[in-house]
């Protein structure tokens, strides 16, 4: 029996301190796209590169004779 007090008023306080946080949060509707967070004419792309840091890239030839001309 004790026990079971003791749950409920656990139960209690718990719900007096989440409640009133839980009321204080916004709702937010769900964004469709990137266009949302963009501010229109803020970006200017002048480059067509890409940097990759930390990456190292091996390159080796590829065989252009096909497998008739290398007989």
């Amino acid at each position: 029996m004790t026990v079971f007090v003791c749950l409920i008023i656990g139960v209690v306080v718990a719900c007096m301190v989440v409640l009133p946080k839980l009321s204080a949060l916004k709702t937010v509707r769900k964004a469709t796209g990137a266009s949302d967070y963009t501010v229109k004419d803020s970006m200017n792309l002048t480059d067509n590169n890409d940097i990759f840091l930390n990456t190292k890239v091996e390159k080796t030839p590829r065989n252009t004779q096909t497998t008739s001309q290398q007989r």
